[in-house]
């Protein structure tokens, strides 16, 4: 039985691993981005990610000059059964601030902003080449085992 669980296990790592190959390797800063000629990052399966220059001058208009280091990009909206159906998080200071400036909301939480359908809508329509989706199964718990994840 304990096989059975690790033989799924480890078919689910995989197939998470599958669905988040688009993710960078590694994530650049705005400030970064902007001094690139073509701004780029590379991603987990070798490909390129390619930034639109107008979408990194809306983020440096809409973030004082102070946070564009800090701003890592693309900024990863995280899915998982975790969060609820519909949920998603964003992870970072001043990833959340650019969410909270987009969708008009106020600031509630340090370092995690939680959204849900209609916010991610909205929020990858303004921002399609610098927010990704990352995909996250976690751990079973007693409280998401009796909600059917």
């Amino acid at each position: 039985m304990i096989r059975k669980n690790n033989t799924k296990d480890r078919f689910l790592k995989k197939e998470i691993q599958y669905l988040n190959r688009h993710l960078p390797r590694k994530r650049s800063s705005l400030a970064d981005l902007l001094k690139q000629e073509k701004p780029k990052i590379d991603t987990k399966d070798g490909k390129s990610h390619r930034f639109k220059r107008k979408e990194l001058q809306y983020l440096s208009n809409l973030l004082p000059k102070n946070l564009h280091k800090r701003l890592r990009l693309p900024i990863i909206i995280t899915i998982s059964p975790q969060f609820g159906r519909g949920a998603a998080k964003i992870s970072g200071e001043a990833e959340c601030l650019v969410a909270l400036k987009i969708l008009e909301k106020e600031k509630k939480e340090e370092g995690e902003l939680l959204i849900y359908r209609p916010e991610i809508r909205a929020l990858r329509k303004k921002l399609p080449t610098t927010t990704q989706y990352a995909f996250q199964i976690s751990p079973p718990t007693k409280s998401n085992i009796h909600q059917g994840f």
